[in-house]
């Protein structure tokens, strides 16, 4: 079983035309975001809180949300997750907040 991280959630299931800011929005209602990558193609994002009080709260209360005609899934963010965004695996005795996005944050068309 792969390790979750505790601070950043997985979101799937975005519709087309979600924005990166309407994901900020929603996930702020339950905490400090520190940052949010959307993947248009994938219909993902990963949502990175500060604490994981506050993603723990967002993992229950967003997963199933309707928003643009789509119904939010959403789970902990686990390694692949980071490594398909390009970010660096920060979790375990030493997290740092640091990451590494290598692909834009949203694409438009």
């Amino acid at each position: 079983m792969s390790s979750k991280s505790r601070y950043t959630l997985i979101i799937d299931s975005l519709s087309s035309v979600t924005r990166s800011r309407d994901i900020k929005y929603e996930s702020e209602r339950f905490g400090k975001v520190l940052c949010v990558e959307r993947d248009a193609r994938a219909r993902c994002a990963l949502v990175e809180f500060q604490s994981s009080r506050d993603a723990q709260r967002a993992w229950e209360k967003l997963d199933g949300l309707r928003l643009d005609g789509c119904r939010w899934k959403v789970d902990w963010a686990v390694r692949k997750d980071f490594d398909f965004f390009g970010w660096k695996w920060t979790e375990g005795p030493s997290r740092s907040p640091s990451r590494s996005p290598s692909r834009p944050v949203e694409m438009t068309y």
